[in-house]
């Protein structure tokens, strides 16, 4: 019985909640009031959040990256939701944390890009997760979105492959494009997840060789790996 009336104690707070805030004010995790109206601070507490900056060193070429959190809980969520929901307003909450990021490091930046998809993914969803992503980060900081890579149609998804596979399969799966665009130019690289780097290190080798002058990778998340 005791258990019944708590229930409906908080049927009744959420009832009341819904009826003073709007869902603008709502923490997409667990629906309760957010002052920010982003998460509230009792989910943002759950966040296991990256302090430092990392390195990818491959084939005698490094580039530094950057992430929010660890791909874990709540980050988690706010990713499969966006990448698989077209819940954007997820997406507004990652983008919001990976501006501050930019403005705390002091990441230099002239552009910023993404990892593109293949054209048959991209049919499938409708959009590029990590494109909307950047779109967020360049409107709120003023700064271009370039499309400067488009990925080639004969690689394997990457999910379920062991680190040496998929560097294997990614190696070469990408292609620059509007290189007069983003010659010279200091580059932020966007994705939602990395995990063992690869593809993320192969988009920015890809850049590199073909003429951009800096390029600094920065991604929602980062695996445990």
């Amino acid at each position: 019985m005791g258990k019944g009336i708590i229930k409906n104690l908080t049927l009744i707070k959420e009832g009341i909640c819904s009826i003073i805030y709007s869902k603008e004010d709502e923490c997409p995790i667990c629906k309760m009031y957010s002052e920010e109206g982003y998460l509230c601070k009792e989910c943002i507490s759950k966040i296991r959040f990256c302090k430092n900056r990392y390195m990818l060193n491959q084939y005698n070429i490094e580039f530094k990256y950057y992430s929010i959190a660890y791909y874990t809980g709540n980050i988690k969520e706010l990713i499969l939701r966006l990448k698989y929901k077209s819940d954007f307003h997820c997406g507004e909450i990652l983008s919001s944390y990976m501006t501050s990021k930019i403005k705390e490091e002091n990441i230099p930046c002239d552009i910023l890009t993404y990892v593109p998809m293949k054209r048959k993914s991209l049919r499938e969803r409708g959009y590029n997760q990590s494109k909307c992503l950047a779109k967020n980060i360049g409107k709120e900081l003023n700064i271009p979105i370039i499309t400067t890579l488009k990925k080639t149609e004969n690689t394997k998804d990457q999910i379920g492959l062991n680190g040496i596979e998929r560097w294997e399969n990614i190696r070469g799966a990408f292609t620059a494009v509007n290189h007069d665009k983003f010659k010279n130019k200091k580059i932020i690289l966007i994705d939602d997840v990395i995990t063992t780097g690869a593809t993320a290190f192969c988009c920015a080798e890809e850049l590199l060789m073909a003429g951009a002058k800096e390029i600094n990778i920065l991604t929602a998340a980062k695996s445990n790996v």
